[in-house]
């Protein structure tokens, strides 16, 4: 009697099936489920490829025949719930948790039940003559396959066929979809332990691509040439001599009797560039020699601002800054000298002004050696990645160390930049000493140390161009010394080299911010107006609050930025773990505090419309380029370091220095 049993057709339709007997279930290979089925779609053509891959061939040649080394492996081994269902057709195993489960006994048989050919291939591996790659392992087991499966079915092809669906388990699966590359992978999971070793060639690029050797070096050549700066040997060449000439040049032709024009005139008389006192003098070279080893004695006191930071690379580090300390110790030492000892210091440093300046090169360029011989004994991990270019020069100039320490206590880097800062703040101390004419306090009557100071104030008498201009120039000094914990985040005590190229940007500092102060007092310009007077005070001190302020936000945000402060604060992240201010002025320029030391420079040039001069311009225009080449340079790394975070911030930031134009 046929039952029957309906089926879903179409939506809303039924239609009857016939429940296939037993000749029919044989017919198509699998029992009946007793469920309703759908018709199904018309079969799809096999390809010649597939019909000839090892996979299928297992499926259809019924006297295929297993190697002796898938005989001995544990994954032929019949399970007992397989044994007791082999009347049966393998179907989609039951969902019992207990068949599942692995004893103790079957682990230990599957130890003992190695593969034969795995066994080999460890001898093989011992074997320094005998040992092969993984790619030959994988080869052999094909070839081997495929030479007893050609037995039964001479026609199949040795390719696995990696399309097939492979099997994650050995005892809980069926395996009668299992392909050739079952196999392949289970020996290459066997031989994963010398991997590393057999494939000590090959490297892999960003991509997960293997490369050869040839490409590893190319690639850390190409890697070599993008971290390369200034334009390697040739242009670091050119810097080192055409920097310090520059410098001198514009200084020595507005020093001096001679020079007081301040105009760039070859002499008729070329002796004075011949003799040595136009270079050096020893009692300068003393003067100097003193006062670097009075700042480094100063800087090792622990008076100052302490600051410590954590860095993902260098760990935690510590920072004392004593700016403010040094520039004490040296008025004090400077009032000794003078009132004290009655040694007329003031006037060396003022007629030295041309010798102290090649000292200070020359100085620079003897510590830049000094420290690139030191940084050989320090590790290559701690080395500045930009002068891992293994040329002297191009290292020399950039610095391998980032914060060589002395005596592992003092920070050369901060020692340095206190000479450099604190020269400059004497010079213009200097200047604006000279321009004030202090009167003669009365001697008929003694005056108490208040009436004295009342008499000075109220008689007092100053040039008010050149006080005006040392005044600037002392202010903006001031706050560099007394904010110079601002530099704990900077890119020069953080990322520049302790090389030629920071060593002699200190070293010209002092010269090229004093030559218009100097300039300005030594022709006075007294028909300057007031309002010319009072625009280039605005420009400065605008200047001043954009450089303080950002660097205020910058440094408090770095130390803390989970602070409250900052909750409101629009940044954005990076894959670095780090966020990128956009808020406030940073969110104006990339470069905010840059545009506040710029204007601090040019603030000073409007005086010269009263009385041109090329190098007072010549010097300030280079402070100028100085500023702006080190602003792309820290674009620059920002982009290799923080590659597409940095290109977003960069659409959001779309300027470095002025809004608008650049």
């Amino acid at each position: 009697m046929e039952s029957r049993r309906a089926t879903r057709g179409a939506p809303g339709a039924t239609t009857a099936s016939v429940v296939p007997g037993p000749a029919e279930t044989a017919k198509r290979g699998r029992k009946s489920t007793g469920r309703n089925r759908t018709p199904s779609p018309p079969a799809r053509k096999v390809s010649p490829a597939r019909k000839a891959s090892p996979a299928r061939a297992k499926r259809t040649s019924p006297a295929r025949k297993a190697s002796p080394a898938r005989k001995a492996s544990p994954a032929r081994k019949a399970s007992p719930a397989k044994k007791a269902s082999s009347g049966r057709k393998v179907g989609r195993p039951p969902k019992d948790a207990s068949s599942s489960k692995v004893s103790p006994e079957s682990k230990d048989k599957e130890e003992l039940r190695r593969s034969a050919r795995i066994k080999i291939s460890e001898q093989r591996d011992k074997s320094p003559v005998l040992k092969r790659s993984l790619r030959d392992k994988q080869l052999s087991i094909i070839l081997d396959d495929e030479e007893i499966s050609k037995k039964g079915s001479p026609a199949k092809s040795t390719t696995p066929n990696t399309s097939q669906r492979s099997i994650e388990t050995t005892t809980g699966r069926s395996r009668v979809t299992e392909s050739r590359s079952v196999s392949v992978a289970n020996d290459s999971q066997e031989f994963s332990d010398h991997e590393e070793i057999e494939f000590q060639s090959f490297r892999k690029d960003d991509n997960g691509l293997l490369r050869d050797k040839s490409y590893a070096r190319r690639s850390a050549s190409k890697q070599l040439h993008d971290l390369r700066e200034f334009g390697g040997n040739w242009g670091v060449a050119a810097v080192l001599l055409l920097v310090p000439a520059f410098i001198f040049l514009t200084n020595h032709f507005c020093s001096g009797a001679a020079h007081r024009d301040c105009s760039f005139k070859i002499p008729a008389n070329l002796d004075e560039f011949k003799t040595l006192s136009t270079y050096f003098n020893r009692e300068i070279g003393l003067i100097f020699l003193f006062f670097t080893w009075g700042i480094a004695l100063v800087s090792t006191l622990p008076v100052g601002k302490a600051v410590k930071i954590v860095d993902e690379v260098r760990g935690q580090q510590s920072y004392t800054f004593t700016g403010l300390s040094c520039a004490a110790f040296t008025g004090l030492a400077v009032f000794v000298a003078e009132y004290c000892y009655k040694y007329p210091l003031i006037s060396s440093i003022s007629k030295g002004y041309n010798q102290l300046l090649v000292i200070s090169l020359v100085y620079a360029l003897v510590t830049a050696g000094l420290a690139f011989f030191k940084s050989r004994y320090v590790s290559q991990v701690n080395w500045n990645p930009y002068a891992k270019t293994g040329h002297f020069l191009s290292d020399f100039f950039i610095g391998r160390e980032i914060n060589p320490l002395s005596f592992n206590t003092v920070n050369l880097k901060l020692v340095h930049y206190h000479i450099s800062v604190i020269l400059a703040l004497l010079f213009n101390s200097i200047i604006l000493y000279r321009n004030l004419h202090f009167p003669t306090l009365p001697t008929e009557e003694e005056l108490s140390l208040l009436e004295k100071l009342t008499f000075t104030v109220k008689n007092l008498e100053f040039e008010a161009t050149p006080v005006l201009a040392a005044s600037l120039t002392i202010i903006y000094l001031l706050d560099l010394l007394a904010y110079e914990h601002h530099l704990t985040h900077s890119f020069d005590l953080q990322s520049e080299g302790f090389g030629a190229l920071l060593l002699l940007r200190y070293a010209v500092f002092p010269f090229t911010l004093t030559l218009l102060p100097k300039y300005v007092a030594a022709h006075k310009l007294s028909d300057v107006p007031a309002w010319a007077l009072a625009l280039v005070a605005l420009i400065a001190l605008t200047g001043l609050v954009i450089k303080r302020s950002s660097n205020r936000l910058k440094h408090q945000y770095r130390l803390n930025p989970l602070g409250e402060k900052f909750i409101d604060l629009e940044t954005l992240p990076t894959f670095q773990g780090r966020r990128l201010l956009v808020a406030k002025l940073w969110g104006r320029v990339r470069q905010p505090n840059y545009v506040g030391d710029i204007l601090q420079n040019i603030a000073l040039l409007p005086l010269l419309y009263w009385r041109f001069a090329w190098p007072p311009l010549l010097a300030v225009l280079f402070t100028v380029a100085l500023l702006v080449q080190r602003a792309k340079r820290v674009n620059d790394r920002n982009a290799k370091k923080y590659n597409s975070a940095w290109q977003r911030y960069c659409s959001t930031v779309r300027y470095m220095l002025v809004p608008k134009v650049f």
